[in-house]
């Protein structure tokens, strides 16, 4: 297997995982996934952004405690590469879920995510999602 579907087999399920752990309100695997060195940042679709991993994670935990009832959840990756120690992915991450006690309804955010090789194993380092429409807006208050 050439390093780039290596990277793809690992990365699929990965960010897969990730993300219907945390639309269920568990950052674990995000926070696990994702890199503790300096530099990382994030640009979240709700304006949440973040830099360093002090504000990071907590901005996970507070963004994981907002979501709950996370179903169907796809992750279609459109484009990747790998060059050298670094990786990206451009994926869609499409989903139901309840937001806030809200009643359930679908989101569809792109993600580029960003990843460095460390110690032999991917992390990622940054990290841009958007709404793909603005229908699919999540609510901004408590970020």
């Amino acid at each position: 297997m050439d390093p780039r579907e290596e990277f793809l087999a690992w990365a699929e399920p990965a960010l897969h995982a990730a993300e219907s752990a945390l639309v269920n309100g568990d950052p674990s695997r995000r926070i696990e996934m994702w890199s503790h060195r300096e530099p990382v940042s994030l640009f979240g679709a709700v304006g949440v952004s973040a830099t360093g991993w002090t504000q990071l994670e907590p901005t996970f935990r507070r963004v994981a405690s907002r979501l709950t009832d996370g179903q169907d959840v796809t992750l279609d990756v459109m484009a990747y590469d790998v060059v050298g120690d670094m990786a990206y992915t451009a994926a869609v991450v499409r989903f139901t879920g309840t937001i806030d006690g809200s009643a359930p309804r679908p989101f569809a955010l792109r993600a580029t995510s960003v990843f460095r090789r460390e110690e032999g194993e991917w992390k990622v380092i940054h990290e841009h999602t958007d709404f793909v429409s603005p229908e699919d807006t999540m609510p901004s208050g408590g970020s």
